[in-house]
């Protein structure tokens, strides 16, 4: 890999890859423009939330946070969430458990938002990822949050992209050999929590992981599409072929017109 640019890597763009290769193709490889993505209300409000423990978190004031989350969502493009709404409400009730949370943490310094790109020369890779917050325990014992405020979130999905803040929050804070790191998906609107709890070893890992599944997404030509639920969330799919024809065609799609199928009458309940 001599000479290559280092391929970058950030959970979305893994994830995209894993989820469809169409769809990270049209995203990362085919040089389009991305489509403007409008936000969901839901969305709206856990941004808000998102910003607004950014504020509690630099402060430790509460009113901090409650200030940013109101001018937020006033602004005129969040009107689905803003004032009077169900969202605005749900918005201010997830904070406050936000405040909770943050008042059951007792750490000697914190960070909010820490982010950066974290290079590797030897696999030829570099690396992006951001933790929500950043705790440090005691001198070898740290803590790493992302907060969440779905419905649900899929474990394997939030393992791995704690895995990512792990391996830049090591490298950032340049942690000792012997230090572990407590890394929490923390949902403020269901109240749980997914902990790994993760050491030197396990970064090494990750890397490893990383390396090898950037080498199968260099060495990537079909792009195929895995059409599905997700297509419905996809900013792609008005361009993409493969997602209409699931739509208008469905199962239909895999036989030829000579080919017998029962009838719908012949599932008729008596």
């Amino acid at each position: 890999m001599a000479g290559e640019e280092p391929f970058r890597l950030s959970h979305t763009k893994l994830e995209t890859f894993r989820r469809c290769r169409k769809q990270y193709w049209f995203a990362y490889v085919s040089g389009m423009p991305w489509p403007e993505q409008e936000d969901t209300p839901a969305a709206l409000a856990g941004n808000a939330v998102h910003r607004a423990m950014q504020k509690l978190c630099d402060t430790g004031e509460p009113e901090d946070g409650y200030a940013e989350l109101e001018a937020y969502l006033r602004m005129p493009k969040h009107a689905a969430a803003g004032p009077g709404t169900e969202w605005w409400e749900q918005a201010r009730a997830w904070y406050e458990r936000g405040i909770e949370a943050h008042r059951s943490i007792v750490s000697e310094a914190r960070w909010a938002e820490l982010d950066s790109w974290a290079p590797s020369r030897k696999l030829g890779i570099t690396v992006w990822s951001k933790a929500d917050r950043v705790d440090r325990l005691g001198p070898d014992r740290w803590q790493v949050i992302d907060w969440k405020t779905g419905k649900f979130d899929l474990d394997d999905v939030v393992d791995r992209q704690l895995d990512l803040a792990h391996v830049i929050v090591r490298t950032v804070r340049r942690l000792p050999p012997e230090a572990t790191v407590r890394a929490v998906a923390w949902n403020l609107r269901t109240g749980q929590q997914r902990v790994r709890e993760l050491t030197r070893k396990d970064a090494a890992g990750t890397m490893g992981y990383l390396g090898r599944m950037a080498r199968v997404m260099r060495a990537e030509e079909e792009f195929l599409a895995t059409p599905g639920v997700h297509c419905g969330f996809c900013g792609w799919r008005d361009r993409c072929a493969d997602a209409a024809r699931l739509e208008t065609e469905g199962l239909d799609a895999l036989w030829d017109e000579e080919d017998e199928l029962p009838a719908l009458e012949d599932f008729a309940i008596e």
